[in-house]
C-alpha cells in the first residue's frame, strides 16, 4: 500500500512541476496565447497534481493487523 501511495505522490510531484514549467514559460512570451497556455495548460496541471496529492493521502490506509 505504501508503493502506491509513493507512486502517486510522484505522479502528483510530477504534474505540478510540468505545471510550473507551462506557466513559468508563458511569463516569457509576450503574447495572447500566452495567457491562454497559463491559464488551459498549466493551471489544470497544477491543479491535478494538488487534488492527485490530496487524494493519496486521504485514500491512504495503514495495514491493520489483527492479533
Amino acid at each position: 500500500m505504501a508503493r502506491m501511495m509513493e507512486r502517486r505522490i510522484r505522479w502528483a510531484g510530477t504534474l505540478i512541476g510540468c505545471g510550473l514549467i507551462i506557466q513559468m514559460a508563458t511569463f516569457l512570451w509576450t503574447h495572447p496565447i500566452a495567457f491562454l497556455t497559463f491559464l488551459l495548460i498549466g493551471c489544470p496541471l497544477v491543479g491535478a497534481g494538488i487534488l492527485l496529492f490530496l487524494i493519496s493521502l486521504v485514500s491512504h490506509e495503514h495495514n491493520k493487523e489483527v492479533s
